[in-house]
């Protein structure tokens, strides 16, 4: 009985102490709730603030401003040519004995490119030689004579004027056995070679094609209303592929085709390295004039409202600003600005078509492709 009354004091007193500490972690609860509901609202603005503020700005890629030098020019298309470009016939009839120029090779003036069968013009040559040399014998022995008065003048005469004639002979037909020889009248290059050996060939058939690719020139033909801006040594720059190089106006004609209302002007380019090749497309730009030390922009970042040209620049406080500029000269990828910029101002280039002013932007930067 009485271990039976101590077990249950034990299990009362138990039983108070769960119900006490119990009643102190519910009250313990939301004292911390509490807490944390002040913590968290302040928390939770700061981050979504900061996303909203994040999300509200516009990507954009920006650029600044150059400073270089831009020119005025005239553009315009053409081939490359040579003032020195010669077809090459042979002047006389033949079967091709050899041939001594290919395509590529450079030759000098003169230079024999091919040989024709001179078996028989060879025979001419010296059946002329000699005829000659047998007349000229008798009339050195005539001369003699006719000093002495032992003949008439006019046998003398005669006599000379055979001797002359047979000289001529000679002389023709040593160039007829020259004719066998395909010569060039130039220094240059092989551009085309015609003929093969064996074959036969006439006069009317065309041996090679030499061009001398020192001395090239590119022909354009420019508006009547640009005369007063052409002049000789005028800068020019000619382009295919690669870079630019120089040349001048050489010629310009003085008179206007009627049809196309153009006057034509020659270009001497300056190709010292035989960048270019005659025949070959290119570009051709006639310098007007050089502006040196400017702003440049690129056209990728202008806006045309209006008529006016604009841009749109960032402030110190990341906002853009449409601002208004005054271009001048211009080129195919840039334009001069001559008011409204300077070479320090941070110009939009991507992302202008969602910018007005006072917008919150985030600047980007490009991505670079390998």
């Amino acid at each position: 009985m009485k271990n039976t009354f101590l077990i249950l004091i034990l299990v009362v007193m138990a039983t108070l102490f769960f119900d006490c500490s119990r009643a102190g972690q519910v009250e313990d609860k939301p004292a911390k709730k509490a807490e944390q509901q002040k913590e968290t609202p302040k928390a939770q603005k700061g981050e979504k603030d900061g996303k909203e503020a994040d999300t509200d700005a516009v990507p954009v890629q920006v650029i600044s401003p150059r400073v270089g030098d831009i020119t005025s020019f005239l553009l315009f298309s053409s081939n490359i040519d040579s003032e020195k470009v010669v077809d090459i016939y042979p002047m006389t009839s033949g079967i091709i004995e050899k041939i001594n120029a290919h395509e590529g090779d450079t030759v000098k003036k003169g230079h024999v490119l091919a040989v024709l069968d001179d078996r028989e013009a060879s025979l001419n040559e010296e059946k002329a030689e000699l005829n000659y040399r047998k007349l000229k014998s008798e009339f050195d022995r005539q001369q003699e004579i006719f000093q002495k008065e032992l003949i008439s003048k006019e046998d003398y005469e005669r006599l000379r004027y055979s001797m002359e004639n047979a000289f001529l002979e000679w002389k023709q037909q040593k160039l007829l056995l020259s004719y066998t020889r395909i010569t060039t009248p130039i220094t240059g290059v092989v551009s085309r070679r015609y003929i093969k050996a064996g074959n036969k060939i006439t006069t009317g058939q065309m041996a090679f094609s030499v061009v001398n690719t020192r001395e090239k020139i590119a022909v354009v033909n420019i508006p009547a209303q640009e005369k007063e801006h052409i002049y000789l040594k005028q800068k020019s720059l000619i382009s295919a592929a690669g870079d630019p190089i120089t040349g001048k106006v050489k010629r310009i004609s003085p008179s206007i085709d009627p049809e196309s209302g153009t006057f034509k002007v020659t270009v001497e380019l300056n190709d010292p390295k035989n960048q270019l090749s005659v025949g070959q497309f290119v570009n051709v730009k006639v310098i007007k004039k050089v502006h040196q030390n400017v702003v440049l922009l690129r056209k990728d970042a202008l806006i045309f409202d209006g008529g006016k040209t604009f841009v749109f620049i960032i402030d110190k406080d990341n906002k853009a600003q449409k601002k208004l500029i005054v271009t001048d000269f211009e080129d195919g990828s840039q334009v001069e600005v001559i008011k409204g910029l300077t070479a320090k101002d941070r110009v939009v280039t991507a992302g202008k078509s969602s910018l007005k002013s006072d917008t919150l932007v985030r600047v980007i930067e490009p991505v670079i492709l390998d």
